[in-house]
C-alpha cells in the first residue's frame, strides 16, 4: 500500500492549483508565504491548506510558512512534472 493511498480526490484535485499559484508566486519574486496568506489568494482556509499540504508530508515551518520554491518542486514532483518544469 503506497502512502498516499488514503489521500482524497480533492486534495489531489487541488494540487495543480496550488502549482500555478505558487509559479505566480515565484514570478513575483516571492520567497516565502504563510499558509494565511496563501489563502487569501486561493480563497480556501488557512487550515485546508495545512491540511492537504501535511498529505505529503512537513512543507512549512511554524512562524516561518512555506518557502515557495521548495514548495513548488515538491508540489511538481507529486504531480510527476518536475522533470519538464522550467520557469520562464
Amino acid at each position: 500500500m503506497s502512502k498516499h493511498s488514503s489521500i482524497s480526490t480533492s486534495v489531489i484535485k487541488r494540487l495543480p492549483r496550488y502549482h500555478r499559484f505558487l509559479k505566480e508566486l515565484l514570478r513575483q519574486n516571492i520567497v516565502r508565504i504563510s499558509s494565511r496568506e496563501l489563502s487569501e489568494k486561493m480563497h480556501l482556509t488557512a487550515s485546508q491548506i495545512r491540511q492537504d499540504l501535511n498529505c505529503f508530508g512537513g512543507f512549512g515551518q511554524q512562524g516561518y510558512g512555506y518557502n515557495v520554491e521548495d514548495l513548488y518542486h515538491e508540489i511538481g514532483k507529486i504531480l510527476g512534472v518536475d522533470k519538464s518544469l522550467l520557469l520562464t
